[in-house]
């Protein structure tokens, strides 16, 4: 009987382990510098990646960069085709992307790169800021399961730093409340390279840039400026 037992739980691990190694499909929405490294470095972790823009006839050159698990689409297709969809778009554009998106947003996971400037971002930066990032996320996007990263760190340096052998993984703060969403965003952080060190979205605001998580730090040195405990 507890042969059985035992055999049967090793069974459920095994059969837990091979889901969460199952392929996220990855819609990237907004395939400038930031959406388009971290969806290339996706694809070449084994992630079917959607790069969408408002001219996905213009993502040739990056999706053939990206290699054979990328594709383009428009916002509508990556919205539909996406188990995650990543956001990395001018924090601007979140009114559009909420009407847009409107109902597609209940239960998924939402991972946003978005950072709002009030110079650049008007009126709806300046009340992000005034709100809170994470805040004015959640009202732009209702139902989602909400993840906040690779907000600190330059496109350049997620090309140069991924899979950073020297000195150990360069670590990336990582906000969610979500159980699922803390999964799923810690799990893509590794994938695309990094360590991802977890925090809660009260906290969001601290990964913007210039913040205490901005640059390339290690996982000793993010905690330590974030007074995280080793």
């Amino acid at each position: 009987m507890l042969k059985t037992l035992l055999l049967a739980l090793a069974g459920l691990a095994l059969c837990t382990t091979q889901a969460l190694a199952e392929p996220l499909k990855i819609g990237v929405i907004g395939a400038g510098n930031v959406g388009g490294t971290l969806g290339t470095l996706w694809a070449q972790a084994g992630h079917p990646v959607m790069f969408a823009s408002r001219h996905p006839d213009e993502l040739a050159g990056l999706v053939k960069a990206a290699g054979a698990n990328a594709r383009a689409g428009s916002v509508a297709d990556a919205l539909a085709y996406a188990d995650v969809i990543v956001l990395s778009v001018p924090y601007a554009a979140m009114p559009a992307i909420s009407e847009q998106g409107r109902g597609t947003f209940q239960g998924k996971v939402v991972l946003s790169t978005s950072n709002p400037f009030s110079g650049r971002d008007g009126e709806v930066g300046r009340q992000a800021l005034a709100d809170g990032v994470a805040s004015a996320d959640q009202r732009y996007l209702p139902g989602a399961r909400l993840v906040r990263a690779f907000n600190a760190i330059g496109y350049g340096s997620m090309k140069s730093q991924a899979h950073r052998q020297s000195g150990g993984p360069v670590a990336i703060a990582t906000f969610a409340d979500d159980a699922k969403a803390r999964e799923v965003g810690a799990r893509l952080v590794r994938d695309a390279g990094f360590i991802p060190v977890l925090l809660p979205l009260a906290r969001a605001n601290e990964g913007l840039p210039g913040g205490a998580t901005s640059g390339v730090l290690s996982e000793a040195q993010l905690k330590s400026a974030l007074g995280v405990a080793p």
